[in-house]
């Protein structure tokens, strides 16, 4: 059976108080090159102006839809009612405070339609907000040598998977049985590429298709609860994961290298991904 080179993509946005950015973040998917998506926002009980934020957007295009639930406090469980209520053939992920680059959906379903039997693909990501070349929080993701291609690949590098990069096939992501509610589980997102991983291939796409926004409230949480995290996904699963490294906070010239192997990845892949839109 041929593929739909077309298909109805289902982005889904869990919010929670996010009017501060939630209405840039909408743009950036409106603004999208690929057009037959629907847009689905689940509102994790926000106490804000969320809701008359996308309600305004909502009221101007029939493709965004908006859903409010008791709040859960956890990402997976909005982002678990968002999937019940999609009707795509593939699910893309968004952050409320991320942005896409308009060629993301395009080029992820061009991706797909040269490799159908892949599970789901995922891309790059730069941060932006309060992040500089000097900063502990300044990153590309995944280094290009860091990437993971296949799941062994997951099982020792680490997660180098930003959701809000990730295209998934629906049927696959329900045969994986959507993402982990558990309270204790935060990477919640790494437990699901790790089981995505075991029903098939997933790709890799080289180019920047997501602009990941640092801000305050997001400086204040422990690199050392990242190693904890790691270590409750590897008891409840029981599989070996590799140490975290705290490359950011072992001194300012250390910092400095690492932050500008990142930003030289970063020119790299934008000359590439120029040349590549412009010339072939």
């Amino acid at each position: 059976m041929k593929e739909d080179t077309n298909p109805l993509v289902s982005v889904i946005i869990p919010a929670y108080n996010s009017e501060k950015y939630i209405g840039e973040t909408i743009v950036s998917v409106l603004n999208q090159t690929y057009k037959n998506f629907e847009l689905i926002v689940v509102d994790d009980g926000s106490t804000d102006n969320t809701l008359d934020i996308v309600k305004q957007y909502e009221k101007k295009d029939p493709r965004i839809k908006y859903f409010k639930i008791t709040h859960s406090g956890r990402p997976s469980v909005p982002l678990n009612n968002g999937i019940d209520f999609a009707r795509g053939q593939f699910i893309a992920f968004l952050d409320n405070d991320d942005l896409w680059y308009k060629e993301k959906l395009s080029e992820q379903i061009a991706y797909f339609n040269k490799n159908p039997d892949f599970v789901f693909v995922y891309s790059m990501s730069v941060t932006f907000g309060d992040a500089s070349l000097f900063s502990p929080y300044y990153e590309v993701l995944p280094l290009t040598f860091r990437a993971a291609k296949s799941r062994d690949d997951l099982l020792k590098k680490g997660n180098s998977i930003l959701p809000s990069t990730v295209l998934v096939k629906s049927a696959k992501f329900i045969e994986a049985g959507k993402f982990d509610e558990d309270p204790n589980l935060i990477t919640h997102d790494y437990d699901m590429w790790l089981r995505l991983s075991e029903l098939g291939n997933f790709g890799f796409i080289p180019r920047f298709h997501c602009k990941y926004r640092v801000h305050k409230n997001q400086l204040s949480r422990g690199w050392e609860k990242k190693k904890e995290r790691l270590m409750y996904l590897q008891e409840k699963r029981n599989i070996k994961l590799p140490e975290y490294n705290f490359y950011r906070n072992k001194g300012f010239v250390i910092l400095l290298a690492r932050n500008i192997v990142h930003f030289s990845t970063y020119l790299g892949i934008t000359f590439y991904t120029f040349i590549r839109r412009n010339i072939f």
